[in-house]
């Protein structure tokens, strides 16, 4: 007896076609991915988007098979945390003081203490800038490279529309098949704005959702458990109350492995169905997200904190195949520090940031695998240079900082500077199109490729350049 996300089949030799189906439906792919399949099958040049590593053009080759962004919602204070101004006023330096890193002359906060003895291993950007000083428009850029056609004036902050221009995640979803059965592009925790379902730049917009990402809400700390309750993925949006009501998704993933494995009937499914069903069955995509198999001191390195499990997982990811993962760091503008900045930041933001990201660079690099994935962390804006009258600091996207590491970026450097009060970048400026351009770049995708909408209309992946004053 089978039953999965609905009513009990009896099957003999395995389950039925109709079984089959309703397994499909069960991690939100089912008949969809086999459209995908379909569909990039006619289209073997992805629309004449998927491009190889440019080493054959006479351009430099990719050195990053994957890219793990994590994307700190709400607006990090760059004052506080990249970017210490000491020798500026009180109201404008704050209450922390810079530690000096493994690097020479390259200084951070004092709250992280661990990412400050692997500054070898990244670069930081101190030079981003654009002009969309809210956070879902601001967010939109930042995902996308893209400013959304009502950024201005601002205080318009419209949810996420079909219209969209396309996340990164999306469009390298596109240009990049995975050569193994895993997802394309995994979203790890909630980005949501003033009660939208989704904020705007997540999604992949007007390029339909067959490039949308799998998205697993949150991993439960901190036993390591995988709970993937109430998944969803707009890759295929199916049976979504049935899923809703059901737990421990990966368990029955799980379970119905052997029998997808065994049954006659998926073997007289066609190919691309057959496909389809392999993603659910294969053990590089469900032992991806079981994050028990890990040693319990790689566990123990990155902490017990939601975005921790959630670096972990990234990282399980992308080793599996997956060559894009979005991890949000932190759900609901937490970084939105318009009052006690600096109590948030010590007490409930930067700990988790610190332990896990430094885990992260640290268990890639031990691996072998920190040269082939780029990692990036970023927010959608930084603070104001003057603390307010609530001890905080408000919105500011004028000039913030970046950190980049891997997948041909060079470690140990500071790229870019800001004026004396953290207000404007003083040299090397930097948008977020030229960050996204950057990504299409260390993964071996032309910037400047076109991309085809749902209308067959082309889109310019990226309309920046890339950043090749970080890269190696």
């Amino acid at each position: 007896m089978l039953s999965i996300l609905g009513r009990s089949v009896r099957h003999c030799d395995g389950i039925t076609r109709r079984e089959a189906l309703r397994v499909g439906a069960l991690a939100c792919t089912g008949l969809t991915w086999s459209q995908l399949l379909r569909l990039r099958a006619a289209d073997p040049q992805g629309s004449k988007t998927r491009l190889a590593a440019w080493g054959s053009n006479g351009r430099p080759a990719a050195s990053a098979k994957a890219c793990i962004l994590i994307f700190g919602y709400g607006g990090p204070s760059h004052l506080d945390i990249w970017d210490l101004k000491p020798d500026s006023p009180a109201e404008i330096r704050g209450e922390f003081k810079p530690i000096t890193s493994n690097v020479p002359g390259l200084s951070i906060t004092e709250h992280l203490p661990r990412l400050a003895k692997v500054a070898n291993r990244y670069t930081l950007i101190r030079s981003v800038n654009h002009i969309d000083n809210d956070h879902a428009v601001g967010a939109y850029l930042c995902l996308t490279g893209f400013n959304h056609p009502r950024a201005r004036p601002l205080g318009i902050e419209p949810p996420a529309s079909p219209t969209d221009m396309p996340s990164v995640g999306s469009v390298i979803s596109k240009l990049r098949v995975p050569s193994k059965p895993v997802f394309p592009y995994v979203t790890l925790g909630d980005l949501r704005h003033f009660g939208n379902q989704d904020s705007m730049g997540q999604n992949a917009g007007c390029l339909g959702k067959l490039y949308d990402p799998f998205t697993v809400p949150f991993v439960r700390p901190p036993n390591g458990f995988l709970d993937m309750t109430g998944v969803t993925s707009v890759l295929g949006s199916v049976n979504n109350g049935n899923l809703d009501s059901r737990r421990n998704l990966l368990e029955e993933i799980n379970h119905a492995a052997p029998a997808l494995e065994a049954t006659a009937s998926m073997r007289n499914l066609d190919g691309f169905a057959k496909r389809a069903y392999e993603l659910l069955a294969s053990p590089a995509c469900r032992n991806a997200f079981d994050l028990e198999k890990e040693p319990l001191k790689v566990r123990e390195s990155y902490g017990d904190s939601a975005m921790a499990q959630n670096c972990l997982l990234a990282r399980r990811l992308v080793e599996a195949g997956v060559p894009m993962v979005t991890v949000y760091s932190a759900a609901n503008r937490d970084w939105d520090t318009h009052d006690n900045n600096f109590k948030n930041l010590k007490d409930t933001l930067l700990p988790p940031t610190d332990r896990s990201v430094s885990a992260l660079l640290a268990d890639l690099h031990d691996r072998g695998m920190l040269d082939e994935t780029l990692v990036i962390w970023m927010g959608d804006m930084g603070r104001t240079p003057r603390v307010n009258k609530g001890a905080g600091r408000d919105h500011w996207s004028f000039c913030y900082s970046v950190l980049m590491a891997g997948g041909g970026v060079r470690g140990g450097q500071v790229y870019g500077s800001s004026d004396r009060n953290a207000a404007y970048p003083s040299t090397n400026p930097v948008s977020p199109a030229d960050l996204t351009a950057t990504i299409y770049h260390c993964l071996g995708l032309d910037p400047r490729a076109h991309v085809t909408d749902q209308q067959g209309r082309p889109i310019t992946a990226s309309t920046g350049e890339p950043v090749h004053g970080v890269l190696g």
